[in-house]
């Protein structure tokens, strides 16, 4: 890089242009740069969902969801295939391996359901098939609120808020909950039914073949043309009542003659309640791929024009806005970003005493950082919470090639008495290849992160080449803008004159002195150092075994979430009532600002499950954390409500909806006999319960529904000629109610739904009363034909691999890592000692650490593989790049032991920041061993060459050391939204840097002398002669002074 160097010193304008294209770039891309909370990223996850209304699990299981499954599993790429079968709901959710397309398996999905379509049950409405697209998450949550009827305002939010929504750019869906639209209802009268001689599926059909609208053609008379259309369509109420159904002795019978009908409103499906007022909730979702912060703002600006259209007293009221936690982290990124930048400077200023020096390092800071933004914006990436962290500890990294580079500059100056222009070439010379070696070997530790495979891999890869971005701008800047400013702004004499570089000698001297003393020691006595160092890498396991691990840190996200599940058969107001009083109770405690409370919620939730959104206040506005409320919720409100079988757990509000827990530990019992899978299963979770270090233990497992069976006289029903299909039908078109037809008002469609009055779906005797036709009898009452038996039946039917399972969750207790609970589980498990067909499997996030474990332990040994490749490459040597790397592994315990100190856990985010730590401790070993070899290539003894390289390298190891520490302080003690990622990255490379400098700085040496003895032994034990191969000759051939024509011969 010593030509590139030269070429700046030489020609400044030249340098500034370049720095400046790099700044105009990097701001123009900044600026086109998408905002989001998740990287925007492909993953192969695809749910189909079927409703078959009025159906039992067990009969959605059989009927549905295994046939579907049946046709899914065919599909080539599956990697998990799971099942949830609840009243009148199948979910299938289909994981695919992360090489898969996930449109192309979302679309070979569609593919297979067509085919299975056919032998789907009839009634059963169309499968939807959707991917989860983090990118397509919700990204605000409105509320409608008036004092109206719940129709009333749900017609409001349907067809004046919600499209108007739905119209913006950006917006892809507008969710509703809470409502309940506008419906006809056909209340059927069995009785009444009996005495006209109807049935239900004549009522059923009438409906359907009476109210039509069907095109009949043109009248064309000459030049003129008309159009005929048949009007069969009813308009109201009254209308279809009217509808005539048959005749019976010359008289007709009509809807209303067997049926109650009205303009109503459909069943309550779904409930919400904002600090315990009725409101309906507008869930809105962005489009994939488009900018969450601007989509929001659009919204926003939007809701300002629909509340004028809206009628006098209803309010649209933002609950939570999801853009406000990216907000919240861009600003604070920005600010750690300039506070790091500044406190960086100020370390460089305070170790080279001199004001220009540290403009000339700390502008490589903003140069770098804009800089990447551009490479950003090539690559595809945007500005989330993982590319945003990379940059924030960036900070400390990008600053430090400016720093070695100008600290030898200054020497250069200073000590040897060079002019400014002269000693910017030459100590940019002699630097460049450590300033190179260690660029390149750090981008080393974060380039492989791209290749760790699976889901997290896809989340991490935009992390680690955003770092690796940084690393490379920041060492084209060393190279170009560094040597310029360098060689103009620095004056002889500048350091040693002025008053604050004494002031910085008086204080640096000593550190010196005290360094070279230890030094000297350790090179004379380097079994200390040995000993030392062995002890500090046997202390790995007793650490390790200390830290406790999870997948994620803990996170203050200014939100929690309360999870109820009243006894099965609770009704949906009967739930909605527990958890209004469990919100009730909550609500009292300093820093809940709010609560929401939904019912039904979700394709699959029944109506006795509810969720419990518990609002805080900023972070920085309280004195405690989001998990220490959650604690005292755990111990002091969910108790008192856990009576006649009501089960409430407190959790962290998941990211984005996949339709599962979000329960730390989450694991999944499988095998062939659902009884004996039950029976281990609960006792697992009662040990679990028991174990101090599990909380929210908790399992898919539910007790049995209430059920009323149907047993038909096949015999009886032969004789009379009634089949059982009719019989099915009529009893879910009584019971469940069936969609018969539309009635159609202004241009908005409103569904007819045909169900019995509420007094005869009650008792089993009132459904006696149900009658059917007969070919021999007429109509026939069901009384004749079946008969009917209390029973239960499961309310939830879980499947994995296509067996039946029991998936057993919890979350853990603050301070204690998942691996405990995980142990714990597994162990109970054992216990219960099942066949080898039954198995455990780790499923959610529980399966994705795992893969997080060995996908690390891959970018590792990667790490350390493109490390050493290019470090020898570099330095032209195959041990030497052994020594550096042999600093890495000692600073493991010391980050072990930072994060007990700190009282982390070691998760994804401590993980990416031993990464980190890896590459700046690496970079320290480069100096030193490169600056010796320069040394002893000039002359010198090895001792002395060792001694002088590390002295003079100590002042840039400290000043790099602490600049980088400096630049992550701001995240150690960051608060607010999104913190815990932050201290949870910072705190490992911080405490671990600062633990392990001593160790690292004599290690090194003491290692570079004992592996450079140990290859000279090597040689002198190979090598029985020594022949002359024409090295020197091959340098003088070179540089001219060796005729081609003279014969070299070989020297013993």
């Amino acid at each position: 890089m010593q030509w590139l160097a030269k070429l700046c010193v030489k020609r400044p304008v030249f340098a500034s242009v370049i720095t400046l294209l790099i700044v105009v770039l990097g701001g123009f891309s900044y600026l086109k740069l998408g905002v989001d909370n998740f990287p925007d990223v492909d993953i192969p996850y695809v749910i189909v969902t079927t409703q078959l209304p009025g159906a039992a699990p067990e009969e959605v299981e059989s009927e549905v969801t295994d046939r579907i499954e049946g046709s899914v599993n065919t599909i080539g790429g599956i990697d998990e295939l799971r099942s949830v079968s609840t009243e009148g709901v199948s979910q299938v959710l289909i994981a695919f391996k992360v090489d898969k397309d996930s449109d192309v398996a979302a679309q070979e999905v569609r593919d297979k359901i067509d085919l299975v379509m056919r032998d789907l049950p009839e009634g059963v409405e169309p499968p939807v098939v959707t991917r989860i697209d983090p990118s397509a998450s919700a990204v605000l949550l409105l509320a409608l609120r008036a004092d109206l009827d719940t129709r009333e305002i749900t017609e409001i939010a349907d067809k004046k808020v919600r499209r108007q929504i739905e119209s913006i750019d950006g917006v892809g869906q507008v969710e509703l909950v809470g409502g309940r639209a506008r419906q006809y209802n056909v209340s059927l009268d069995p009785a009444a039914m009996r005495a006209h001689g109807v049935t239900a599926a004549e009522v059923f059909a009438g409906l359907g073949r009476q109210n039509v609208s069907v095109p009949g053609g043109a009248l064309e008379a000459g030049p003129s043309e008309r159009t005929v259309r048949v009007r069969g369509r009813v308009e109201t109420a009254e209308e279809l009542g009217a509808i005539v159904l048959k005749s019976t002795t010359g008289r007709p019978v009509r809807v209303s003659d067997v049926a109650r009908v009205e303009d109503g409103m459909a069943d309550e499906e779904t409930s919400a309640r904002l600090d315990g007022e009725p409101v309906v909730l507008l869930s809105v979702k962005k489009q994939a791929g488009r900018n969450t912060v601007a989509v929001v703002d659009s919204v926003l600006k939007r809701l300002g024009d629909v509340q004028k259209t809206l009628p006098n007293g209803v309010q649209v009221e933002v609950i939570r806005d999801n853009s406000g936690v990216i907000r919240t982290g861009i600003a604070a990124v920005t600010e750690h970003l300039v506070l790091g930048a500044l406190l960086a400077a100020f370390v460089v200023l305070l170790f080279l005493g001199n004001v220009r020096s540290t403009v000339i390092a700390a502008v490589a800071i903003p140069i770098s950082i804009v800089g990447t933004f551009a490479i950003m914006q090539v690559a595809g990436f945007t500005l989330n919470f993982l590319t945003l962290l990379a940059l924030a500890l960036a900070v400390g990294i990008v600053i430090d090639d400016a720093i070695v580079v100008l600290e030898n500059i200054v020497r250069f100056i200073d000590e040897k008495g060079m002019k400014p222009f002269v000693a910017a070439v030459a100590a940019t010379k002699q630097i460049g290849l450590a300033v190179l070696a260690t660029s390149l070997s750090l981008m080393a530790v974060f380039v492989p992160i791209a290749f760790m495979g699976g889901i997290p891999g896809r989340f991490l890869a935009s992390f680690g080449l955003t770092m690796a971005f940084s690393i490379a701008v920041s060492l084209f800047v060393s190279f170009t803008l560094t040597p310029m400013l360098g060689a103009r702004l620095l004056r002889p004499g500048g350091h040693d004159g002025s008053r604050l570089s004494r002031i910085v000698d008086r204080f640096y001297k000593p550190i010196e002195r005290g360094y070279m003393a230890i030094l000297r020691f350790c090179m004379r006595r380097r079994w200390i150092v040995v000993v030392a160092s062995i002890a500090t890498l046997g202390s790995c396991v007793p650490l390790a075994k200390r830290v406790p691990s999870s997948f994620l840190p803990p996170d203050d996200q200014g939100r929690f979430e309360i999870s109820v599940k009243a006894p099965e058969g609770t009704s949906l107001p009967e739930t909605r009532l527990v958890a209004e009083r469990i919100a009730s109770d909550t609500r009292r405690y300093e820093g809940v600002t709010r609560t929401l409370v939904t019912v039904g919620e979700g394709d699959t939730a029944p109506a006795n499950e509810a969720k419990v959104y518990v609002f805080l206040t900023d972070p920085n506005a309280r004195a405690f954390s989001q998990q220490h409320l959650m604690q005292r919720v755990r111990d002091e409100v969910l108790p008192g409500h856990a009576t006649d079988g009501v089960q409430a757990i407190a959790g962290e509000v998941p990211e984005f909806s996949s339709g599962q827990s979000q329960a730390k530990v989450q694991y999944a019992l499988v095998g062939p006999d659902i009884d004996r899978l039950a029976g281990a299963t609960r006792k697992v979770v009662e040990g679990l319960r028991q174990f101090p270090a599990a909380v929210d233990v908790d399992t898919t497992l539910t007790e049995k529904k209430p059920e009323l069976g149907v047993s038909i006289d096949r015999e009886r029903a032969a004789l009379l000629g009634v089949q059982v299909s009719p019989i099915a039908d009529a009893l879910r078109l009584f019971v469940g109610g069936v969609k018969a037809t539309t009635v159609t008002q202004g241009g908005e469609p409103y569904d007819v739904r045909v169900r019995a009055e509420e007094q005869f779906r009650a008792e089993p005797d009132t459904l006696a009363l149900v009658g059917v036709n007969s070919p021999t009898a007429g109509v026939v009452g069901l009384d004749q034909l079946v008969s009917f038996s209390d029973s239960v039946g499961p309310s939830r039917i879980d499947r994995y691999g296509r067996q039946r399972q029991f998936t057993i969750m919890a979350n853990t207790a603050p301070g204690v890592g998942t691996n405990v609970v995980e142990a714990e589980l597994k162990r109970l498990v054992a216990e219960q000692g099942l066949p080898p067909e039954y198995r455990v499997v780790p499923v959610g996030p529980s399966k994705t650490g795992a893969e997080l474990v060995s996908g690390f332990l891959m970018v590792i040994a990667l790490g350390f593989i493109f490390m050493y490749l290019v470090l020898a490459a570099q330095f032209e040597s195959w041990s030497q790049p052994a020594i550096i790397l042999l600093s890495l592994p000692l600073t493991v315990p010391f980050a072990l032991a930072s994060l007990l100190l700190l009282g982390q856990s070691l998760n994804l985010f401590s993980a990416l920041g031993l990464l980190v730590l890896f590459g700046v401790v690496k970079k320290n070993a480069i100096l030193q061993i490169d600056h010796t070899n320069n040394l002893r290539a000039l002359g010198k003894p090895k001792l002395e060459a060792i001694l002088e390289a590390n002295r003079d390298r100590l002042r840039p190891i400290l000043m790099t050391t602490l600049a980088f520490v400096a630049g992550m302080v701001p995240l150690v003690f960051s608060r607010g939204i999104g913190a815990g990622k932050n201290q949870a990255s910072s705190g490992i490379v911080v405490g671990g840097q600062l633990l392990s400098l001593l160790l690292t700085l004599v290690a090194v040496p003491v290692a570079y002398d004992l592996f450079d003895q140990a290859a000279a032994w090597l040689a002198r034990l190979r090598s029985k002669q020594v022949f002359d191969r024409g090295e020197a000759d091959l340098a003088r051939y070179e540089e001219g002074s060796l005729p081609e024509d003279a014969a070299i011969a070989a020297e013993e």
